[in-house]
């Protein structure tokens, strides 16, 4: 008797190649292995999701470029967050959710009713929740197809044991840690209202039911798919006595291979101060906030006097440029565009934004970070950093020269940082993270 079909996988993803990128591996994966995978995300990704094997569906951004100058115009972060979340995310609510009916449909057309399907939700795409609150079903659907919650990001959910998700506090499970997050929840839940007012007025609109009375939004969106799949092994995260066992850690992704195309053409240089002895530095501020005097530019000073380091500076886009007028250092060269995993493989210490996409680029390299973030989930990722004891954590998205000298001296010079670096990339090797999630899908975890 032949098997059964392999479930067909829908990937979906918002238009940012941030919350992208970490699935597509998977999909390369899922396709080798016999599925047919489907890929809902933006423009910018189809040429690599068509190359991993998927068929790619657009989702076009929401986010208009004023809308940054908007966001970092309110005087708290807490604000900037809000806006951000609700225009650059929420409000992709509904032409997600559209673009997921359409292609499921298709796929009923194609493949008839008795095919599963299970869908691969990024963390902050959001288009499968109004189905999950009663909207109308896609054509030929008398339920809705197993949801796996793919996060990029820090796992988010609320704990006794940690403060609210945002500020970037160590977990605290003692008696008066537990009254600390007690005392904050119950400060926050105004913003946690007001996001669940936001999202509702959409879900209703679109024929569904609001988030149920008193689940947090960032609760909800993480907890109401059928599995959480988190990308790290759990030494990255805080231990919770209240863990949903819906979640699962999987470990990170494995290095990239990297060919001489992917390579600048002074590489030579790079091995040749790696063979004389020499610390290798990379800085890079990632690829959403570009502004290389916040980061990248005092870290090529904090080190411009450093005869013992060379310093590879990334600036995040392909044709970016440095500034008319600033003076690259002789131990340090600049390139617009670097795989991390190319330069991680020779790196001592690992300056960054604290994008969570670099902390595990990072982990799976074996390299200390000096993390100096606090925007978006950055706080929560340079915590984690320093919570694992992988990274110095610098508390400040736009540190001094001297702060920065001294992170980078302390991430080279304490061996517990790589000894704890390379302890953590074996646990994550071990997970094999593709195959977990190959597991998931088939129903087999």
């Amino acid at each position: 008797m032949p098997a059964p079909p392999k479930p067909i996988v829908l990937f979906v993803c918002p238009p940012e190649t941030g919350h992208t990128n970490p699935l597509l591996p998977h999909a390369t994966h899922l396709v080798s292995q016999g599925h047919t995978v489907h890929f809902i995300a933006g423009p910018p990704s189809q040429p690599a999701i068509e190359k991993a094997g998927a068929t790619f569906h657009a989702l076009h951004s929401v986010w208009k470029p004023e809308m940054f100058d908007i966001m970092h115009s309110f005087p708290d972060e807490p604000s900037r967050f809000m806006y951000g979340l609700k225009h650059n995310f929420i409000d992709l609510t509904e032409p997600c959710m559209r673009t997921i009916a359409g292609v499921l449909e298709t796929i009923r057309d194609e493949h008839g009713p008795a095919q599963e399907v299970v869908i691969v939700q990024e963390y902050a795409a959001l288009g499968v929740w109004p189905f999950l609150l009663g909207a109308p079903l896609p054509r030929g659907y008398a339920g809705f197809p197993k949801v796996v919650i793919f996060a990029t990001v820090p796992l988010p959910v609320s704990s006794v044991d940690t403060a609210p998700f945002g500020p970037g506090l160590p977990p605290d499970s003692s008696v008066e840690g537990r009254e600390r997050n007690r005392g904050m929840y119950e400060a926050t839940k105004g913003f946690g209202d007001e996001i669940a007012r936001y999202a509702n007025e959409i879900y209703v609109r679109l024929g569904a039911g609001p988030i149920p009375g008193g689940v947090s939004p960032m609760d909800f969106w993480g907890l109401a798919g059928d599995v959480v799949v988190q990308p790290c092994s759990a030494s990255l995260e805080y231990e919770r006595s209240d863990l949903s066992p819906k979640i699962r850690y999987i470990g990170g992704l494995p290095r990239k291979e990297i060919g001489p195309a992917d390579l600048p053409g002074w590489w030579g240089e790079v091995l040749d101060a790696k063979r004389a002895g020499k610390k290798i530095v990379f800085v890079s501020q990632g690829t959403f906030r570009l502004d290389h005097n916040e980061l990248l530019l005092p870290t090529l000073r904090a080190l411009s006097d450093r005869e013992d380091c060379m310093v590879i500076g990334a600036l995040g886009t392909r044709g970016s440029k440095l500034e008319e007028g600033v003076e690259v250092p002789g131990n340090a060269k600049v390139v617009d565009f670097l795989l991390y995993d190319a330069i991680l493989e020779h790196a001592d210490v690992f300056v960054s934004n604290a994008g969570y996409g670099g902390l595990m680029h990072s982990v799976m390299n074996g390299v200390p970070m000096v993390l100096a973030g606090t925007g978006q989930d950055k706080a929560e990722v340079s915590m984690r950093g320093e919570w694992a004891g992988i990274a110095v954590n610098l508390r400040t998205s736009t540190p001094t020269v001297e702060a920065l000298r001294e992170g980078i001296d302390k991430a080279l010079s304490d061996s517990a940082f790589k000894k704890r670096c390379v302890e953590i990339r074996r646990e994550n090797e071990e997970l094999d993270c593709l195959a977990q999630l190959e597991k998931l899908v088939n129903g087999d975890a």
